[in-house]
C-alpha cells in the first residue's frame, strides 16, 4: 500500500508522488503531484470508468485532449474530468511541468501506479510508459481505473489474451 511520500514513474517523463494515500481517506481520494518533463510524444487517451479527477496546474504548460477538445493549462489553470471522459495529459512548453492530481474514490490507482513502476523497472518499460504486452496486462488487470483508448474488439480479445501471456510470463 502506498504512503505519502511514495514517488513511482510512469513513463520517462512523469513520475507522481503521493501526497494523500487513500488510506489517509479511507479510500474516498488518492492525491498526487505530478511531474512531467518537456516531451516530444503524446500518451495513449484514456478513461476512468468510475473515477473522477482534478488537476491544479503549479508549474509550466500541460496540453489537454479532453474529448474531441484541446486545451493549453498553465500554471493557476484547474480543470476536472468526470468519469468515462477520453482524455490525455503532456507537458507542451519547454520547462518541467508540475499538478496536484486528484482521483475521487481512489479505488486501486495507487496500486496501478506501483505496478506501472514495478514492471518498468523489471525491464518491461518503454520511454513512453510501457511495453505493448505489460501495458496489455496493467490495461486489464485496472480496467476498473483505466480505460485505454482503443477499439472495443482489441479490448475484448487481445487484452485478455496478451494479460494472460503476461501473467505466464512472471510480469
Amino acid at each position: 500500500m502506498a504512503q505519502a511520500g511514495d514517488v513511482f514513474s510512469l513513463n520517462d517523463g512523469e513520475n507522481v508522488t503521493v501526497r494523500t494515500a487513500s488510506a489517509d481517506s479511507g479510500g474516498a481520494l488518492l492525491e498526487v503531484e505530478a511531474e512531467w518533463a518537456p516531451a516530444e510524444h503524446r500518451p495513449l487517451a484514456h478513461s476512468h470508468p468510475s473515477q473522477d479527477e482534478h488537476f491544479d496546474v503549479l508549474e509550466g504548460e500541460l496540453s489537454l485532449r479532453l474529448g474531441d477538445e484541446r486545451r493549453v493549462l498553465r500554471a493557476g489553470d484547474s480543470v476536472d474530468i468526470a468519469r468515462g471522459t477520453l482524455h490525455a495529459f503532456w507537458n507542451s512548453g519547454g520547462s518541467v511541468a508540475r499538478a496536484s492530481w486528484q482521483v475521487r474514490p481512489a479505488q486501486r490507482t495507487e496500486e496501478f501506479f506501483e505496478t506501472v513502476h514495478r514492471l518498468r523497472e523489471s525491464g518491461h518499460g518503454s520511454s513512453n510508459g510501457l511495453n505493448p504486452v505489460a501495458g496489455a496486462y496493467v490495461a486489464h488487470e485496472f480496467s476498473n481505473e483505466f480505460t485505454p483508448a482503443i477499439p472495443g474488439p482489441a479490448r475484448a480479445v487481445v487484452l485478455p489474451l496478451l494479460a494472460g501471456w503476461a501473467r505466464l510470463r512472471g510480469y
